[in-house]
């Protein structure tokens, strides 16, 4: 797809200035109850698909236009592009196109991993980490009181947020291990002076 495509769209008038996107449809005055902002209420809403993947319409100079939206195409180094077209709506890895697939893909901000190639990414990430943690002994010590959550099998470091602190089971996302997480807490304590300081 050329990067300075622009195709008139003749079925909007320029003066429309309403236009929202869900996936590849363009819809012009939405009847959307979250936009309160939205003074003109009797125009219609008109919905269209462009003519082909990896455009979206845009205002230009007071008329509407298909323009490309591929990030590759147009070479701005955007990720995880809105507007992908046929050419590069492949896998980053393998180059699969995206109506071959069979399973979900996994997003990337590149674009996204077919299921496949995401397995023995998986796989060699895991045998990595494995590798990584078996060059020295275990010692369940090092798994204890730690500033962050590792998983005991492959010393991962997973993330916790503040909202999921808690007990619980959870399995590793690099090597599938499961393991228990506890959540430990230090107590700490703050005192102020109430009136006057006391002083010798």
């Amino acid at each position: 797809m050329d990067k300075n495509t622009k195709i008139l769209i003749p079925e909007i008038p320029g003066e429309w200035t309403q236009r929202q996107r869900n996936g590849s449809l363009n819809v012009w005055n939405g009847a959307d109850h979250h936009r309160f902002h939205r003074t003109t209420t009797d125009l219609p809403e008109v919905s269209l698909r462009p003519p082909e993947n990896g455009l979206y319409a845009e205002r230009i100079d007071g008329a509407w236009y298909w323009v490309s939206g591929c990030a590759k195409c147009n070479g701005t180094g955007e990720k995880y592009s809105y507007s992908v077209c046929d050419k590069h709506n492949v896998c980053r890895l393998c180059s699969t196109h995206r109506s071959k697939l069979t399973e979900t893909p996994w997003g990337h901000p590149d674009g996204f991993t077919c299921k496949p190639c995401q397995d023995a990414e998986d796989a060699v990430a895991k045998s990595e980490a494995l590798t990584k943690v078996a060059e020295t002994d275990y010692d369940e010590w090092d798994y204890r009181s730690q500033d962050e959550c590792k998983c005991p099998h492959c010393a991962t470091v997973i993330h916790i947020e503040a909202e999921d602190y808690g007990d619980k089971k959870m399995t590793c996302d690099t090597c599938g291990g499961e393991f228990a997480l506890v959540t430990e807490y230090t107590i700490q304590f703050t005192t102020t002076v109430i009136g006057e300081r006391l002083t010798a």
